[in-house]
């Protein structure tokens, strides 16, 4: 039986391979009527027009760009590009028929296009000329379109076309622009390792990006030497000596943008977190704030007078809570050359940021506990014996869920964590876009993760607070036309928590910095700091004070506006940790940004749900006040019934 089902699938895989021929050819014909094919010069990159929240248009030049001959490339990409990509390229005539038929049986075999067998000279058919839609017919045209350019061009002619239209990572088109901008060089000095990554990028680009990604790139860089030695470009002792080497040790920092201006940060994030679309782009609206963004730029180039180092790092995130969109974003004060994205590329410790996230709100969510639930702020131990310290090394007894929060204690933090349970709480997080790691500890609680997570993410999950439980990965683009279809973000938030979680945390944080110099005035706040330390090795390595801050960070919202800030240095040098002036960075930036941008007036009415009574604290435990109470909210249900006996009161 099983015989006779391969016959059928190989007559039937044959007669699809006769179809696809004919209709190639008449492809041919149809072209040749409309007109021959020629190699698109790309002196100039294609226009993307970029506009703003407002629909204005702020940019259409937003490529890294800049052609590159076929003499200013190295040998090593040619061989590194033909190894991984189309090895037979010297030889066949533009497409490759053992290929075609291995990728139709493929293709029928899985009732759809999973396999496209396309060789360099298709692909760049399909770069210049169509989309990357996967039909048959794209394909029958892109044969057809690829017979005929073999006729007209040399193959040096069709690589260096190739190579100028390939992209690599972001907004970085075409070999020469991506030499200088992850090897600070001329595509003509590559060796054969940055070749490597190079090639190794064109399939998934931004995947196999080696800033964002390096251990996945890494391994492509492996797969791409290893064909280049079974194709004889290198030998056995070199890949095994090149393969062992990490992207991280290859790529350099240096790359210099001659085009920087305030919308750069923006651009660069905007391209580097696009949706997966194959077709070529002709416009984007984003939730862009010029406003917003040009404050940005000016922090950042210290025109506020902030930073009293040139050396101290920064990255802010604005996000508007209504639509979900980033209206703003900085993620390193070194614009002008290429450097990592503290905003959204690198993974920080979040410190206590986290608090909220994976501890208060899974308690008030699954344990009903309330902002007046007492909590024992003790001498307490990590289940492996280690000693657990608060930030001022005091412990405060027996204190409410409002002051453990609100005073950031690290000892109930850790507590409620246990209570709730690690699954549990983390999958509560998840739902907020907080990323679960292979293995937790209990330092996850107070933001002692060993990985971390991105200054967007944890501002995008303070907005589920803001939004009063609705959740939507935050995003900077409305709406991106390409040439064949059109893509929308309007994928609706989804309630992720209770509305009375959202409310009580909301409550807790507005006590942060509730009548402090950093307080708005006129609108309702609330926010979270966190701060991180350097370990004893690296005290004793620098000599730093015990105490020495390494990351300060603050997420804080109104209503309208989500805001994020992180401070810190991208290495250690010269023994440089944040004192007291320069932990506290992250306060100022947040109160310039509100004072300017955030709507005044705003303020949360109470919900169904909630009950907001008088109450009392007596004996540890929260009862209804008479006099010399305070209002405290509670879910309904939970909160006091009966009057504290005061007789018994010593």
């Amino acid at each position: 039986m099983k015989s006779i089902l391969n016959k059928f699938l190989l007559g039937v895989t044959i007669l699809t391979l006769l179809i696809t021929i004919i209709g190639s050819i008449a492809g041919i014909i149809i072209f040749k009527n409309a007109g021959n094919t020629s190699i698109f010069i790309k002196e100039n990159s294609k226009p993307i027009y970029i506009y703003d929240d407002k629909n204005n248009l702020v940019s259409s030049d937003s490529l890294y760009y800049e052609y590159c001959s076929i003499q200013e490339v190295s040998e090593n990409l040619i061989h590194a590009v033909i190894s991984i990509e189309d090895k037979d390229f010297y030889k066949h005539p533009g497409i490759s028929i053992p290929r075609i038929f291995s990728s139709i049986y493929q293709n029928f075999k899985n009732n759809s296009i999973v396999s496209g067998a396309s060789t360099i000279t298709q692909q760049y058919i399909k770069n210049t000329y169509f989309t990357n839609e996967k039909t048959f017919t794209r394909k029958i045209n892109e044969i057809a379109y690829a017979l005929e350019l073999e006729k007209k061009y040399t193959k040096d002619q069709i690589m260096e076309a190739y190579l100028n239209t390939v992209l690599f990572g972001s907004n970085i088109y075409g070999v020469k622009m991506a030499a200088r901008y992850y090897f600070d060089k001329e595509p003509k000095n590559l060796t054969v390792n940055e070749a490597a990554i190079l090639a190794g990028m064109i399939q998934l680009p931004n995947y196999y990006n080696p800033l964002k990604n390096p251990e996945s790139a890494t391994n492509r860089k492996s797969l791409v030497l290893r064909r280049m030695y079974e194709e004889g470009y290198i030998s056995h002792q070199e890949y095994e000596e090149l393969s062992l080497i990490p992207v991280e040790d290859i790529v350099k920092k240096g790359f210099t943008n001659t085009k920087i201006t305030y919308l750069t940060p923006y651009i660069d994030y905007l391209f580097s977190h696009m949706p997966e679309q194959a077709d070529s782009i002709l416009s984007i609206k984003t939730y862009l704030d010029t406003n917003i963004q040009k404050t940005l730029y000016s922090i950042m180039n210290n025109d506020y007078k902030l930073f009293n180092d040139d050396e101290l790092n920064c990255a802010i995130v604005v996000l508007d809570n209504k639509t979900y969109g980033v209206k703003a974003i900085a993620g390193n004060r070194s614009f002008n050359q290429r450097v990592l994205s503290y905003a959204s590329d690198v993974l920080l410790q979040p410190g206590s940021t986290i608090k909220p996230l994976l501890d208060y709100a899974p308690a008030i969510e699954y344990l009903n506990y309330n902002p007046a639930t007492i909590i024992k702020d003790e001498e307490y131990t990590y289940k492996n014996g280690t000693k657990i310290k608060n930030y001022d090394n005091q412990y405060l007894g027996n204190i409410t869920l409002r002051k453990a929060l609100s005073d950031s204690r690290n000892i109930p933090a850790v507590k409620l964590f246990n209570a709730v349970g690690y699954e549990r709480a983390f999958q509560f997080a998840e739902k907020l876009g907080i990323e679960k790691k292979d293995t937790i500890y209990e330092a996850d609680a107070i933001g002692g993760s060993t990985t971390g997570y991105s200054l967007l993410s944890l501002a995008n999950a303070y907005q589920a607070f803001a939004n009063l439980g609705y959740y939507k990965k935050a995003s900077a683009f409305k709406e991106i036309e390409y040439e064949l279809s059109t893509t929308v973000n309007d994928e609706p938030a989804r309630l992720v928590m209770k509305p009375t979680t959202a409310f009580l945390i909301n409550s807790m944080l507005h006590d942060v910095f509730k009548n402090s110099t950093f307080d708005q005035k006129n609108t309702y706040m609330m926010a979270k700091t966190g701060q991180t330390n350097y370990d004893a090795n690296t005290i004793a390595k620098y000599n730093l004070p015990a105490n020495a801050t390494k990351d300060s960070l603050l997420v804080a919202y109104t209503k309208d506006l989500t805001i994020a800030v992180w401070v810190g240095y991208e290495k250690i040098s010269n023994g440089k940790f944040l004192d007291y002036y320069k932990k506290n960075i992250p306060r100022s930036i947040m109160k310039l940004l509100l004072d300017t941008y955030a709507q005044k007036g705003q303020y949360y009415s109470d919900i169904d749900g909630i009950i907001k009574s008088y109450i009392t604290i007596y004996e540890d435990q929260a009862y209804l006040a008479k006099t010399h109470g305070y209002y405290e909210y509670f879910i309904e249900g939970t909160q006091p019934l009966t009057y504290p006996n005061y007789e018994i009161k010593a």
